[in-house]
């Protein structure tokens, strides 16, 4: 009991920062549950950096990871080169990776200038891509199989190798 009363203000403290943050990340969790299963529209076009088309018939039969993120963010910073480990890793497997921004075609070009990533980085800058899986933050990883949402996960998470193995292989290894 002495150590509860020596460090009460500490603990009032700690609480208060778990409360803002389980608040905080509330509605993104929610809104997540909401879009996951369902069905992704057969008419959704993804333009690539280098100015190729994608579209979901493209697509079928693969398991899809869409990556939101953005040049400033440093949790995308780290989560990328995860990515492009697995991606390498599984594309014989048919695992696409789609890295999704909105900023300007210049500023992305320049960004992954040093950066040693290959999956298709789609431009949108029009926001279609974003307001259509209702994005809140990033990074946002949506996983996508049988065009079904199976995923949704927004910021970083350190795992996120090992879920997509599992979706693609299911194994963790």
């Amino acid at each position: 009991m002495d150590y509860i009363k020596e460090n009460l203000s500490t603990i009032i403290i700690f609480s208060v920062l778990i409360a803002y943050i389980i608040y905080q990340r509330l509605p993104s969790f929610i809104q997540n549950l909401k879009m996951e299963d369902s069905t992704i529209q057969e008419n959704l076009i993804f333009h690539t950096l280098d100015d190729k088309t994608i579209t979901m018939k493209d697509l079928e039969n693969k398991t899809i990871v869409i990556n939101f993120w953005a040049t400033w963010c440093l949790p995308c910073k780290i989560e990328m080169p995860l990515l492009e480990n697995i991606y390498q890793e599984l594309k014989e497997h048919n695992l696409v990776i789609l890295g999704i921004t909105s900023e300007e075609k210049n500023t992305v070009i320049q960004y992954l200038k040093d950066k040693n990533i290959h999956y298709p980085i789609i431009l949108d800058l029009d926001y279609n891509l974003t307001n259509y899986f209702k994005i809140q933050g990033y990074p946002t990883i949506i996983i996508i199989k049988n065009k079904k949402i199976i995923s949704i996960n927004t910021g970083l998470n350190p795992l996120i190798k090992w879920k997509i193995r599992w979706y693609v292989k299911k194994s963790l290894f």
